[in-house]
């Protein structure tokens, strides 16, 4: 069980000498900023009681177009409006 202890420390060590820390947080900024550029698509469809869309795993509903639209803009996604 000696060895696995002992390559952990080294792993420890050699990360700290190379700043994989650092680097590990810069690309992920990095991809989190890369993401923030390309929008996010969100399909609208026609209910009995207004429009509604599925917005990261929660279905959202709106009375109207008009919410829709301002929906839209405020959390900056593009809309594809399916069965109109």
């Amino acid at each position: 069980m000696k060895l696995p202890h002992g390559l952990d420390v080294a792993r420890k060590r050699i990360a700290k000498v190379l700043h994989l820390d650092e680097l590990e947080d810069s690309l992920r900024s990095w991809s989190t900023a890369r993401s923030d550029a390309i929008p996010q698509w969100v399909i609208v469809y026609r209910t009995a009681q207004g429009f509604c869309c599925l917005y990261d795993g929660v279905a959202v509903d709106f009375q109207d177009m008009l919410d829709v639209q301002i929906w839209a803009e405020e959390m900056d996604v593009q809309t594809y409006y399916i069965g109109l």
